[in-house]
């Protein structure tokens, strides 16, 4: 409850209570889905228009075309802007899965949140599939149409928290056959149920020291500043026995920084910027000229001001920041936008400007008190619904009839005709039947410990990407103390760099041959399953668990054979083995790719082991913070959320196509081990190594051993 200081002047002490009308409309009637999907089709319409002209601005262009996602099953939350990032964060804090956060806005950048795809035709739906988030949850009132219904169509729970009456939604509820057609199966948990989840947030430590007692202006609108630095001239010198103190004016956005700058050299007051300013000792008014800085300041402050409340239609900011930091607010006639936030803290709310005086007197004479605890954000994890993991959809359908066609293509490849060819050593081909990001090379390069940990002479033949100035098929060997002459492509020379011997050499056939002739005791082919010229003594076929058909047979997806392949297979290696145990439904997605299919397998979840920089390992805490990311490989989603398990933050993300160039690399930039085999051994680069934790590996192990030694 609020309740005023003691002697405090004839103001006004309110706080407001939580409005009802925040919960979900009734569930729509025939009449309502049909005049939705007429607005869906007029929506997806007018966002094709637009959709040229938005290519051409940069902020646009990077919210369309490859956009960051996360790894299949993370809870995607989604907060507009800045205010509503505190609440987001408060909320990830709480929940026991991995979280991917984003905003939609074009003016702030916060560290840590990825941009989020525009509400486009084809573009979305596109992030989305690759995506597959467990949960959407939105914070407050971003409800875009299109990824309503693509969640709802893809059976994705989607839940609004710290829900309120606001802009937002009342534009939709005016519509009232609309809004019931885009909340049908939404979640709605409203701020009389949590309070603010801003009040759960964790108060960060200030990134610098006042020096003295100030007084914090936030979230400062057109016009607060205005009645703020008239107010001040009137303060008396002393206050509550103690000298004036410094007014800090931070406002909502940064773009009217000039605005502000103009008022401050027409105020008399000696003031500075904070990006400009080396010491505040007589400092009476500083600018905070910089984004996400203001939060950490409170627990400085005696008191604060929150902008927007002399404007009805805004309807003032949230409180719960000052609040948190257990300090007293003061604030215009307006704050029907939080109603919940203003029943936390004491409030001193003023009818007019000319109280403001009176009012910061009496808020600065109270001064800081015990911060509040506040379990809202737990609270609003219980009630949000659970991870349901969307099964893989097909990434082009629209290419379904040409599939006969690329089957073709395979069964007249002369490899499949032809007779195979044996050596005389063991080949283990390990290979896959999608394109890419299968996890081969991972598992090539745990057998290959083992095999070699039984003092076996293990070579490992491939293809070999990424050769280098016209790629040749000439073969090119590789060996662990001896930097190749020619480029033996990307996976091959991650393997060589690992201390095996390799040879690079588009025919298959050839390379085992010359890997013989080395003294190989057993031979790994890396992707060869699809390459039948050369003889197989053992063939295992590596399965993404959270990708397992490639979501279609090529050229629809990246599927290159039928699953009836797996009847020339030996084993099952299971990547990503962790998800089948995550949730039921990646797992009865795996299977229903394999009916009537029973081989033995093997469990395998890539883990972080160390990092490598200049040839050098260092301990995974040895990078930390915000980091430079590239990633150049098939599936970059996963390298990204692995960091973001770390602990790390993403400062910024250059993804480019598996094997493709890179352009320019920045000294400290942190990449894949196998993107790291690109650049020379000595560059300063953070490599990640990942590390295979195996369950029920032993049996395959013992099978290649029972055939080198019979």
């Amino acid at each position: 409850m609020t309740t005023p200081p003691p002697g405090a002047p004839a103001v006004m002490w309110s706080a407001r209570g939580a409005e009802t009308g925040s919960g979900p409309p009734p569930s729509p009637t025939t009449l309502d889905r049909w005049l939705g999907a007429v607005f869906l089709l007029l929506w997806r319409l007018l966002g094709l228009l637009a959709l040229p002209v938005l290519f051409l601005h940069p902020q646009a262009r990077r919210r369309i075309w490859n956009v960051p996602a996360p790894a299949p099953g993370w809870t995607w939350i989604h907060g507009a802007s800045a205010g509503e990032q505190v609440a987001a964060q408060a909320l990830a804090d709480v929940l026991p899965v991995e979280v991917w956060r984003t905003s939609s806005s074009w003016r702030t950048s916060i560290q840590g949140v990825f941009p989020v795809p525009l509400d486009l035709p084809f573009g979305f739906v596109s992030w989305l599939d690759r995506a597959r988030p467990g949960r959407l949850i939105l914070v407050e009132a971003e409800l875009w149409p299109g990824w309503l219904v693509a969640c709802r169509a893809r059976g994705i729970p989607v839940c609004v928290v710290n829900a309120r009456p606001g802009r937002g939604t009342d534009r939709w509820r005016r519509f009232g056959p609309l809004w019931r057609w885009l909340t049908e199966g939404v979640t709605f948990v409203s701020q009389d149920q949590t309070g603010d989840l801003k009040l759960s947030a964790q108060i960060h430590a200030a990134t610098f020291a006042l020096g003295r007692d100030a007084f914090i202006a936030g979230s400062t609108r057109p016009g607060d500043e205005v009645h703020l630095l008239a107010a001040w001239k009137t303060l008396p010198d002393t206050i509550a026995g103690r000298p004036r103190p410094m007014l800090v004016l931070a406002p909502r956005h940064l773009k009217r920084v000039s605005e502000v700058v103009k008022l401050l050299d027409e105020s008399g007051f000696v003031w500075a910027q904070k990006t400009s300013a080396d010491v505040l000792g007589n400092v009476e008014v500083l600018l905070l000229d910089t984004m996400g800085e203001v939060a950490s300041l409170y627990s400085q402050a005696r008191a604060a001001f929150v902008g927007g409340t002399f404007d009805e239609s805004i309807g003032g900011h949230s409180p719960a920041e000052p609040f948190s930091a257990g300090i007293p607010v003061v604030a215009g006639p307006y704050t029907q936008s939080s109603p919940m936030a203003w029943m936390s803290g004491i409030a001193i709310r003023v009818g007019h400007p000319s109280e403001l005086s009176a009012a910061i007197c009496s808020a600065l004479s109270v001064g800081p008190g015990v911060s509040p605890h506040n379990d809202g954000a737990l609270r609003c994890a219980a009630l949000i619904p659970p991870v349901m993991v969307p099964f893989p959809r097909r990434q082009r359908p629209w290419l379904a009839p040409l599939v006969p066609f690329w089957g073709a293509l395979v069964q007249a490849a002369p490899s499949t005709r032809n007779p195979p060819i044996k050596v005389d050593v063991p080949v283990v081909s390990v290979g896959a039947l999608v394109a890419g990001g299968a996890g081969k090379t991972p598992a090539v390069g745990w057998l290959a410990e083992k095999l070699r940990a039984q003092n076996l002479s293990v070579w490992i033949v491939a293809r070999g990407y990424r050769r280098g100035g016209g790629t040749g098929a000439e073969p090119r060997i590789g060996c662990p103390n001896t930097v190749p002459e020619s480029p033996v492509g990307d996976e091959l020379e991650l393997l060589r760099r690992r201390g095996f011997s390799v040879v690079s050499c588009p025919d298959r056939l050839l390379g085992a041959q010359l890997a013989q002739s080395e003294g190989a005791a057993v031979i790994l082919l890396d992707d060869g399953f699809q390459h039948r010229c050369l003889h197989r003594d053992l063939d295992v076929v590596c399965v993404d668990a959270r990708w397992p058909d490639g979501r279609g047979p090529i050229p629809v997806g990246t599927r290159r054979e039928p699953w009836g392949a797996l009847g020339r297979a030996h084993w099952l290696w299971i990547h990503n083995a962790d998800d089948l145990k995550r949730d039921q439904r990646i797992g009865l997605a795996l299977d229903a790719c394999m009916p009537g299919i029973s081989l033995p397998r093997v469990l395998a979840q890539p883990k972080p082991s160390h990092w490598i920089r200049k040839g050098e390992s260092f301990p995974l805490d040895a990078v930390q913070g915000a980091v430079d990311v590239l990633v150049g490989i098939a599936r970059p989603e996963g390298f990204v959320s692995e960091l973001l398990r770390l602990g790390l933050t993403v400062q910024s993300l250059r993804v480019v196509g598996d094997h493709r160039d890179f352009g320019p690399v920045g000294s400290g930039v942190v990449m894949t081990e196998k993107d790291a085999a690109r650049l020379a051994p000595d560059a300063d680069v953070w490599a990640l190594v990942m590390e295979n934790h195996i369950l029920d590996g032993g049996a395959l192990v013992q099978r290649i051993l029972d055939l080198v030694r019979p």
